[in-house]
């Protein structure tokens, strides 16, 4: 079940409101677990009996690691959560290359394995949260219902943000729910939304028929419109997405931590890795990139651990080369910012480094990202560099399916390479919730009504970030 389903909208998220907002005196932790577990089982069946299991082995092995001095428990939990984690989404992608090497028919035992949705997200919480734990930094808790409700809250369940306890369990033991909080987190919710099916979706199609075109048929304007089209429809479901979560929490009297802080404004890779999917860059950075040593071991091991970190992270997207590559690629260009671009780009603080140096950047990234091999990647990427091609606007037009809903779509999200990256239109809907609630209002439910109707005249789109 997808946030921008007609099923969430106008059946789940009505019955799940009044359910839990009932019961919140009484039983709230309760109902949002059994409501959260509904949800979870809506989307995947029995093989939401996989997120039951993660949460009472971490839940018990919290408090297993509350009383023991050995070792070993630590280790021995996260190796579990990640075996899981591995057989899952990464076993067939092993077993295929072990047969390429090796002659194997390993892939034969793997291939009929699905993956469950939002699994490298509850994984990863449940690992921050036994590592919390043993860092002494939170103790276990205690009360299983609350942990549960935590783990499988279904805000953030299946796509994020990567929610860690030590950040949210006051709100669950004593959740803020007031007209004020539902209030700015329908509006955050309602801005979300329209973020996913208005622009969104809208772009998608450009994207897909750019990166589907046959090999050779690529030339430079479709190339690079292409990039484009597939960075703001990755950028604008999956931060519409952690808006929706994050105003659906707030609903709830949950707050979460922020996801994007406006990345295609950023003037290095540095920058935008401050910026981007927020909750999983300082995930990989506290729990990998530090235990690894972090900057402490001198230059060279601080590039192994940049190195590291970011094929963890490409790996972490997809069990494919190219997410493999694709986390290198932005590896790769951390560490030549420390070792040759910091001191130009400190000089030249201007913004227009973002349009020279950063989104290009990006943009390249981003065709590794969405190519379904390297080879295509790199067949889009030499259609990039060379504009010598003329090509007709008649064929142009073919080749990227443009219609007069995805170029309005286009035109507006592109709004977002060129605001200054201090504006957030987030920040100014919270502003305005506080302080001219009529406008809020009239946004929201325009919003609302808006979307709501594309919802029901559109079929179903999932978010990106669900595959992984």
């Amino acid at each position: 079940m997808v946030f921008s389903s007609s099923y969430f909208l106008f059946l789940f998220l009505p019955a799940a409101l009044a359910i839990v907002l009932l019961l919140r005196r009484r039983a709230f932790l309760a109902a949002v677990f059994l409501v959260s577990l509904f949800f979870y089982y809506w989307s995947e069946g029995p093989r939401a009996l996989i997120l039951v299991g993660i949460i009472a082995v971490n839940y018990a092995g919290a408090l297993w690691l509350g009383r023991s001095q050995s070792r070993l428990a630590l280790p021995v939990l996260i190796l579990v959560n990640l075996a899981a984690l591995f057989w899952f989404k990464y076993a067939h992608f092993v077993s295929e290359n072990l047969d390429l090497l090796l002659g194997t028919d390993l892939s034969r035992v793997t291939q009929g394995i699905a993956l469950p949705t939002g699994i490298s997200f509850f994984v990863f919480q449940a690992i921050s949260y036994v590592m919390d734990v043993r860092r002494g930094e939170i103790k276990a808790e205690r009360h299983f219902t609350r942990y549960a409700a935590y783990q499988s809250f279904f805000p953030h369940l299946i796509a994020g943000p990567i929610v860690r306890f030590r950040d949210v369990i006051g709100d669950f033991i004593q959740p803020r729910i007031t007209v004020e909080d539902f209030s700015a987190g329908a509006t955050r919710f309602a801005h979300g939304l329209a973020k996913k099916v208005i622009i969104a979706d809208n772009v998608a199609p450009v994207a897909d028929a750019v990166f589907g075109l046959p090999a050779g048929e690529h030339d430079f304007v479709s190339s690079w419109i292409g990039a484009a089209a597939y960075a703001l429809q990755i950028y604008f479901d999956f931060s519409g997405y952690s808006d929706m979560a994050i105003g659906l929490a707030r609903m709830f009297g949950i707050r979460f931590t922020e996801n994007f802080h406006r990345p295609y404004a950023s003037r290095s890779i540095t920058e935008f890795w401050r910026r981007w999917h927020v909750t999983l860059s300082s995930w990989f950075r506290d729990y990998l990139y530090i235990p690894l040593g972090g900057n402490r071991g001198g230059t060279l091991a601080t590039y192994r651990n940049l190195l590291l970190v970011f094929a963890a992270t490409g790996l972490w997207h997809g069990a494919a080369w190219t997410f493999l590559a694709w986390g290198l690629f932005h590896g790769a260009f951390l560490v030549l910012e420390r070792l040759m671009f910091r001191a130009p780009l400190e000089a030249m603080r201007a913004g227009f480094l973002r349009y020279v140096y950063c989104l290009p950047v990006v943009l390249f990234g981003w065709v590794l990202f969405r190519a379904d091999t390297l080879t295509e990647a790199l067949g889009h990427w030499s259609a990039m560099l060379w504009p010598f091609e003329p090509v007709s606007f008649a064929l142009l037009s073919e080749r990227t399916a443009i219609t007069p809903y995805s170029a309005a779509a286009l035109a507006v999200g592109a709004v977002i390479f060129f605001l200054p990256g201090e504006i957030s239109f987030g920040r100014r809907l919270a502003e305005l919730s506080a302080t001219r609630p009529s406008l809020d209002l009239a946004y929201t439910a325009g919003a609302l009504v808006f979307s709501g109707a594309l919802v029901l005249a559109s079929k179903y789109s999932p978010f990106l970030y669900f595959r992984f």
